[in-house]
């Protein structure tokens, strides 16, 4: 019900009085893949599996507690709904929050990732770096952004590995400083939401550097920086005292009313406008060189078929194998052979999905993939094996990057 509408009213009625209390929506949020034919999951008949879990942070949850929030998933869209506490309305008519926020004021939710094939398919660094988490807000300055689709994202595009990766840390934060440091030096950690700042535990010269080591335990959970002697030297994202150990990424969401219009949850009189934020967070899909293996039998008709050529009948009869597709955008070329085996590569990326249609076909028929012998001599032109496998997204070659490869390999 929390789903489908943008308030919902709960009647108490007591002996002499009724009691309103009404809930009004302040967000929705959607984790978007464009491998999946719907855009959030694989394909289902009832129930929706989804690649991640999304919970809200302890310190969320007790916030959420307060005010008289109240968090819902919505596994059908990949996300989540929360709905506030709203009580009288504005000068407008805008539903008014019953509970005041402070502008330091934030929701955070974890990412807990339940589909590791997910890294292969979705366009993410093949080697994620350790102690790195995503990190997804809603300070995001894109005036272009609508209300209905207000992307998380460093890049309207979608997430970047490298963009939206920041390190992580828990309560007991350390940093290795090489610089300089004296009685005098500055050194503290600032948490960029709430501007508190700390000062170092310990400072300890240790093999020509300084081990700056910090009791993180005493602020909230959010983006901070190290700084020393008033110069940026590192930053980071505190996960919190109560953090999973298996966090793959954070979505936190400001509630300051400063925050640029078309991505902001409350305006500066505690109001909320009709048209509710959705913030997005959409996954791109891999694109890979397809590699298609394929080992003769000795028993095959195509070995046997080679085997009674002379040398040049079968040089020229490999150089007419080849493998098309019913989408004139995707294209094959024989890389390699030996006796016992080809392996053909597509000359371009192609883009992994959970289902292919032909992009130039006019009905989007499903992609066939036909392997033909004498493709230059139309009089003898004939199909040896045709709707070959797609590659499997449980794993991708990436060790010839910047190439990464999908592989199938086959047997006839």
């Amino acid at each position: 019900m929390l789903r489908l509408l943008n308030s919902i009213s709960l009647k108490t009625d007591l002996v002499m009085a009724t009691v309103d209390v009404k809930y009004s929506q302040l967000l929705t949020l959607s984790v978007m893949q464009l491998f999946y034919s719907n855009q959030i999951c694989r394909n289902y008949q009832s129930t929706p599996v989804l690649d991640f879990m999304l919970v809200p942070t302890g310190e969320c949850q007790a916030f959420m507690n307060a005010k008289n929030m109240v968090f819902k998933n919505t596994d059908t869209t990949g996300g989540f709904t929360v709905m506030a506490r709203t009580l009288g309305t504005n000068g407008a008519g805008n539903d008014l929050l019953r509970y005041p926020l402070n502008p330091q004021d934030k929701l955070s939710f974890f990412m807990v990732l339940q589909n590791p094939d997910l890294v292969n398919f979705d366009l993410l660094p093949t080697q994620p770096s350790s102690g790195n988490i995503y990190y997804f807000s809603n300070q995001v300055n894109d005036a272009a952004a609508t209300r209905d689709n207000l992307h998380l994202t460093v890049n309207a595009a979608g997430v970047d590995g490298s963009a939206d990766q920041i390190k992580a840390t828990s309560a007991s934060y350390t940093f290795n400083y090489t610089g300089a440091v004296t009685a005098a030096t500055v050194i503290q950690v600032k948490h960029l939401l709430t501007g508190t700042v700390i000062t170092p535990k310990s400072v300890t010269a240790q093999g020509g550097q300084f081990v700056l080591v910090f009791d993180l335990s005493v602020l909230p959970s959010g983006c901070c920086q190290l700084l020393v002697g008033g110069v940026l030297t590192d930053s980071f994202y505190f996960l919190g005292t109560l953090a999973s150990q298996q966090v793959f990424g954070v979505i936190e969401l400001s509630l300051s009313t400063s925050l640029a219009a078309n991505y902001r949850i409350v305006e500066a009189d505690m109001s909320l406008v009709p048209a509710r934020p959705n913030y997005v967070v959409l996954f791109k899909n891999r694109q890979t060189v397809w590699r298609y293996t394929i080992q003769l039998l000795t028993t095959s008709p195509l070995y046997l078929e080679m085997a009674n050529l002379t040398a040049a009948q079968k040089t020229d009869f490999i150089n007419q194998l080849g493998m098309a597709a019913n989408d004139t955008t995707i294209l094959f070329k024989l890389a390699s052979n030996t006796d016992l085996s080809f392996v053909f590569v597509s000359t371009a990326n192609i883009a992994l999905q959970e289902k292919y249609v032909s992009s130039t076909s006019t009905t989007n028929a499903p992609l066939i993939i036909t392997l033909s012998k004498y493709i230059t001599t139309p009089a003898k032109e004939a199909v040896v094996k045709t709707s070959l496998p797609y590659p499997s997204t449980s794993v991708i070659d990436a060790g010839s990057l910047p190439t990464v490869y999908s592989d199938v390999f086959l047997t006839i």
